[in-house]
């Protein structure tokens, strides 16, 4: 079985075009670590960020003739996927399958909107497993959980979902050397992204993770985090990881262990939250192990500045510990942002305001804002489309807008269009002139703002930092000093 995975062109959330990846895509590593230990290696990858050249890949169909193509796609950047699966198309008759975040959001309206043949919805290490067994057999899908195909008259068909994988620590670890890591920039700042525990228990209404990781919380072991690290270090000489959970410190305990292990193993490291974790569930004792262990920066979600509107979204939190979060992260030495999302569905003009109020309070190192986008099968898009009095089309919100556009997907009668523009200018004002004052310091970062103020010089150099080694390189030494312990 010969299997090609393609991770389509990637937007930034800024809208910038066509940008460059970061680092590998961290769910078809998983996908190919499973393949691999079940004894199926004749894999290959193109990134279509990093080889800017689709004549590439269509050598490598006709040279190597994989049996299957799969194909990941977030929602903001699904006309990519779209494009290039019509392309794929008119080159070869290669079944693709399609998965990735936005199938989960659409499921079958995928397969009306590509000519992929199938796709995979959910957590799919081991639907996925079990899917390429079967095509690699009698093809009997009814079985495969989490697939989403074309029957043989033409009309599609959707299986249930695959229960979620409970014992994290049985899925091996990311399988990284078919992409060449040192083709990307994270690579070259010696970093690596790294997930600890998949789901989350809370009830935040706009949230679209539990769509494909779902509300359980399911922790990796510390000792299994940290042999991730180890390899990681001695692979490839990293010496920085992003930890992109959704729920790292959920249990306190384990998140403990985990930074009193790294500092048993004496790993040497600095790590960073920026996904944001619960100001709710922190200690000045753990905060004080995650320093000790190397962490440099957390983010905390707080989402609005009114008590009301973060009861309304679900969250379960109360604004105080906010404050208090960001003033015992500073106390120990961390530095620290904290999360707002402008436009919930309780939201005024009034409520945006105190949101930006209360950014302002916070002794945090920066302040981000985003623009409020309700995904297909959450409780936010179940409210908008029966109360919203203006909403865009969803085809075209999903791959057009977002988190950091200006550009709102729907309105109210309470927060109209022109007063969510106002707001939203504001707040990324206030984003801007606190993360560029703490990456590049007070007076370069001030200068840098006033720059920014010129959005057509703000995307220029956006574009030269995330999508140029150059500009990369040089970006990583101008904000060396927001990273040091």
């Amino acid at each position: 079985m010969r299997v090609l995975f393609i991770n389509p062109w990637l937007k930034t959330l800024f809208g910038d075009e066509k940008a460059r990846p970061g680092h590998p895509n961290l769910g078809l590593a998983y996908l190919i670590a499973v393949l691999k230990q079940n004894g199926i290696d004749d894999i290959d990858v193109f990134d279509q960020g990093l080889e800017d050249d689709d004549e590439v890949l269509f050598k490598k169909i006709s040279r190597q003739k994989p049996d299957l193509i799969g194909i990941t796609t977030f929602s903001y950047c699904f006309n990519y996927a779209m494009a290039l699966i019509k392309e794929i198309k008119k080159f070869t008759n290669t079944p693709v399958i399609v998965g990735g975040p936005h199938v989960s959001a659409v499921k079958q309206e995928i397969l009306y909107k590509t000519a992929a043949d199938f796709a995979m919805k959910g957590e799919s290490e081991a639907s996925f497993l079990k899917f390429i067994i079967e095509f690699g057999g009698s093809r009997d899908f009814a079985s495969v959980g989490n697939l989403i195909g074309r029957s043989v008259n033409g009309t599609t068909f959707e299986n249930d979902i695959e229960p979620l994988i409970k014992d994290v620590d049985r899925i091996p670890l990311p399988s990284y050397e078919i992409f060449r890591f040192e083709r990307y920039n994270y690579y070259t700042a010696k970093t690596a992204p790294i997930i600890t525990s998949r789901g989350c228990p809370y009830g935040c209404n706009y949230c679209s993770v539990k769509l494909s990781m779902g509300r359980e919380f399911r922790p990796r072991s510390p000792e299994n985090v940290v042999n991730e690290m180890k390899y990681m270090i001695n692979t490839y000489g990293i010496e920085r990881f992003e930890i992109n959970d959704d729920c790292f410190n959920l249990d306190i305990d384990r998140a403990e262990s985990i930074c009193d292990l790294i500092r048993k193993e004496n790993l040497n490291i600095t790590y960073e939250l920026y996904n944001g974790i619960r100001p709710d569930r922190v200690t000045e004792r753990l905060l004080q192990k995650m320093k000790d262990s190397g962490c440099v920066f957390v983010s905390y979600g707080c989402e609005s500045g009114n008590q009301d509107v973060v009861n309304g979204m679900g969250k379960a939190l109360r604004i105080d510990k906010v404050k208090e979060a960001v003033v015992l992260t500073n106390k120990v030495g961390i530095k620290n942002s904290v999360n707002f999302i402008i436009g919930h569905k309780d939201e005024t003009y009034d409520t945006a305001m105190e949101s930006i109020k209360f950014a302002r309070t916070l002794s945090s190192s920066f302040v981000n804002f985003y623009n409020i986008i309700p995904y297909p099968g959450t409780k936010l898009f179940e409210w908008v489309s029966n109360n919203a009095s203006s909403m865009l089309p969803v085809d075209g919100y999903l791959c057009e807008i977002g988190s950091r556009d200006l550009e709102p997907v729907f309105e109210t009668k309470e927060f109209p269009r022109a007063e969510r523009i106002k707001a939203l200018k504001q707040g990324y004002a206030l984003y801007e002139r606190t993360v560029l004052r703490f990456r590049l310091g007070r007076a370069v970062g001030f200068i840098a703002y006033l720059a920014s103020r010129n959005r057509r010089i703000f995307s220029i150099g956006r574009r030269f930092v995330l999508s140029n080694k150059i500009g990369f390189r040089f970006y990583n030494i101008l904000v060396q000093r927001s990273r040091r312990k």
